[in-house]
C-alpha cells in the first residue's frame, strides 16, 4: 500500500468502524469479540499500521520524548546510563533526547529544553542546569543536590568499601585515594565510603585524598603528585574510570609495576577497563539500572513529590590484572 497507512486502511481491511479499531489498538478494554480484536490486530499487522506519533502527542498533549543532559560524551558512564534509560522509555512508547548542551548558549539551550520538546528531564552528573527555572519535571540522575529533593543515585559509599575490602583482603595496608572534583557530591560520598572502611579495617590513612577531575588528565596529575610524596603506597583506589586509566599512564611514565609495586582498584566499569593494560580491576555498579530507575520515576511520579532514591544492586567487583597481593 503507497503512503502511511492509516486508522481507516485498517478498518477497511478488517471490515469494522474506525473508532472501534483505535480503541483496540491503543490497548483499551473495550467490549468486543476475541475473533474481531484478534482480526484487526492482524490486518495491522499485514498492512504494518504505525501509529503517527505525532498526531497521537498533540492530541495527549504530550511530547512522547524524555530528555538527558549530561556533562560530557567522554566518560563511558554516561553511556550506560543512556542505554538504561533509552530502554526504560522505549518501553513507555517513547524516545530519549540526550545533549550535553555543547555547543549552545546556555540561555537558548534550558529554553529549547523546557520549551515543551519533553515530557520530562534527567540530570546527570555535573550538568550545568539550573533547575529552579524548570517548569517541566526533572529528576537529579547519578547527583544530590543540597536542598534538591528530586535525585536518584548510586551506593557510592558501599563502591569505596568494596574497593577497600578487595586491596585490604590481599594484604594491603597502605591504601590512599583519588578523587573526583573537590565538592561534586559522588567524590564526596565515595571519599566517605573510603575513610569509613579504613578505619573499619584499622588501615592508615596514608595521605590528604587527591582530586582526580574524573578525567584521565586529573588522574594522572594526582597519581604523579602521590608518586613523589614517597609515600610507599601498596594500593590506590581511583573514584572513576577515566581517572584510573589515566593513574595507570602516570604510573607507566615512572616505571612502577601494576599490580607488582602498586595495586590500583577503579570506581565504575566498561569496556575500557578490560583494554587497557593491565587491564583494571574495577567496582561495577548498576549504571543501566539506574538509567532506567530514573525514567521509570520520572514518568510515574507526580512532578512534586520528592523522591530520594539509592540503586544499590547489582554491584561487584570485577578482579582484572591491576590488583594483586602486597609485595
Amino acid at each position: 500500500m503507497a503512503g502511511r497507512v492509516t486508522l481507516a486502511d485498517v478498518a477497511r481491511a478488517a471490515g469494522v468502524d474506525i473508532s472501534l479499531v483505535s480503541r483496540v489498538l491503543r490497548g483499551e478494554d473495550v467490549k468486543v469479540r476475541e475473533e474481531t480484536r484478534a482480526r484487526i490486530i492482524e490486518q495491522a499487522r499485514v498492512l504494518e499500521y504505525r501509529p503517527n506519533a505525532i498526531a497521537r502527542s498533540l492530541k495527549n498533549a504530550k511530547a512522547g520524548a524524555f530528555g538527558l543532559v549530561i556533562p560530557t560524551f567522554n566518560n563511558p558512564v554516561y553511556a550506560q546510563i543512556i542505554i538504561g534509560a533509552e530502554a526504560a522509555a522505549a518501553r513507555l512508547g517513547s524516545v530519549m533526547l540526550t545533549t550535553s548542551g555543547e555547543g549552545w548558549d546556555r540561555t537558548n539551550w534550558l529554553e529549547a529544553l523546557d520549551g515543551g520538546r519533553v515530557d520530562g528531564l534527567l540530570i546527570a552528573g555535573g550538568s550545568g542546569i539550573d533547575h529552579s527555572r524548570l517548569s517541566v519535571p526533572y529528576l537529579m540522575v547519578n547527583r544530590a543536590v543540597p536542598g534538591v529533593d528530586r535525585y536518584v543515585v548510586l551506593d557510592d559509599e558501599k563502591a569505596s568499601r568494596m574497593a577497600v575490602d578487595h586491596l585490604a583482603g590481599l594484604g594491603h595496608r597502605r591504601i590512599a585515594f583519588i578523587g573526583g572534583p573537590a565538592g561534586a557530591d559522588t567524590s564526596v560520598r565515595r571519599l566517605s565510603g573510603f575513610e569509613q572502611a579504613c578505619r573499619d579495617r584499622g588501615l592508615e590513612q596514608i595521605a590528604e585524598p587527591i582530586p582526580g577531575e574524573y578525567t584521565a588528565v586529573g588522574g594522572r596529575e594526582a597519581m604523579r603528585r602521590l608518586l613523589e610524596a614517597d609515600l610507599g603506597l601498596s594500593g590506590v583506589v581511583v573514584a572513576n574510570l577515566p581517572s584510573a586509566v589515566g593513574a595507570l599512564q602516570a604510573l607507566d611514565d615512572a616505571g612502577v609495576q601494576v599490580p607488582e609495586d602498586l595495586s590500583v582498584v577503579a570506581i565504575h566499569d566498561a569496556e575500557l577497563a578490560g583494554l587497557v593494560r593491565p587491564s583494571l580491576t574495577t567496582v561495577q555498579m548498576p549504571l543501566t539500572q539506574l538509567g532506567a530507575r530514573a525514567i521509570e520515576l520520572l514518568a510515574t511520579s507526580s512532578p512534586s513529590a520528592s523522591i530520594n532514591e539509592v540503586v544499590a544492586k547489582p554491584m561487584q567487583v570485577v578482579v582484572r590484572d591491576s590488583t594483586g597481593p602486597v609485595a
